[in-house]
């Protein structure tokens, strides 16, 4: 694999970068502690706010993080349609699913996922885990969540999940998979973001290395990697490839990841977020092959 970085662009003013789409002329992008949906343009300026939280909850551009919701996954379903999760690691702050309809007016749509996420919890698989949703990615009707502690990815088909949590369906038991990714100074990496690929069966994602024990706390930023996953028949196929990503982007938290392009088999254009911790969010463009 390998990825070859063109330009980084600076997003001031836009709070701890956490999620990006690319959908037809125009970018959506969400940050963790950020009460909107921003949308963007080709040059990636913000061309609207969308609020996702009723206005009289938050005032200004950011949002304490006692009470965020963290919004930390994007993703798009087909190009009328974009997901929000919450991440789940604090109770019931953390506790949602916002649905954003594309249409010729946007419709946002906001479910309370404490009940969807305490029976995540209770699978065997989380035992020793803490929920912390961090990506999703959608691709032939299957959505998958990626837990960044323990590095599990779960599988559902996305129709059974919103029946669920509209009330109108019951609790559809994942497909879930533990992964093993690389370690910088011995602290493995965690999944940060992902996006699927419509002209082939694999999944991008990303992942970002952390200095910190728990799914709450910030820690020191000690790098990131890019890298995918095959799928087989739309489940997850196991097979994991990676790369760190370079030093001349120096050391960033890599969020998520869109593409812009399919370029060749081999390769897509691809945008990266990443969240400098300081108030303003970085976008870096490239070409990702592998």
């Amino acid at each position: 694999m390998n990825i070859n970085l063109t330009d980084k662009i600076t997003l001031p003013g836009f709070p701890s970068g956490s999620g990006i789409v690319h959908v037809g002329d125009h970018y959506y992008a969400i940050g963790d502690d950020a009460p909107y949906l921003f949308k963007l343009d080709a040059a990636f300026a913000v061309v609207e706010k969308i609020p996702l939280l009723e206005v009289d909850t938050f005032s200004g551009t950011r949002i304490s993080k006692p009470d965020k919701p963290d919004f930390e996954t994007l993703e798009k379903i087909g190009d009328t349609e974009l997901v929000v999760f919450g991440s789940g690691s604090k109770s019931p702050q953390r506790d949602v699913f916002v649905r954003i309809l594309l249409e010729d007016s946007i419709t946002v749509e906001k479910y309370v996922t404490t009940a969807f996420y305490t029976a995540l919890k209770s699978l065997p698989i989380f035992a020793g885990s803490e929920l912390n949703l961090e990506a999703v990615a959608y691709r032939n009707g299957q959505i998958f969540l990626f837990n960044r502690k323990k590095n599990l990815v779960l599988q559902f088909p996305y129709v059974e999940v919103l029946a669920y949590l509209q009330g109108v369906g019951d609790f559809p038991i994942p497909m879930a998979t533990e992964f093993t990714l690389p370690a910088i100074n011995g602290v493995e990496a965690g999944f940060s973001g992902a996006t699927a690929l419509e002209g082939q069966a694999k999944i991008i994602f990303t992942a970002s290395v952390e200095d910190t024990d728990n799914a709450y706390d910030d820690g020191e930023i000690l790098g990131s990697f890019l890298g995918t996953i095959d799928l087989f028949d739309d489940a997850l196929g196991g097979e994991l490839h990676y790369i760190q990503l370079p030093g001349s982007a120096g050391v960033v938290k890599v969020e998520s990841i869109t593409v812009t392009a399919e370029t060749s088999p081999s390769s897509a254009a691809v945008v990266l977020i990443t969240d400098n911790d300081r108030g303003d969010s970085d976008l870096f463009r490239g070409v990702l092959s592998w």
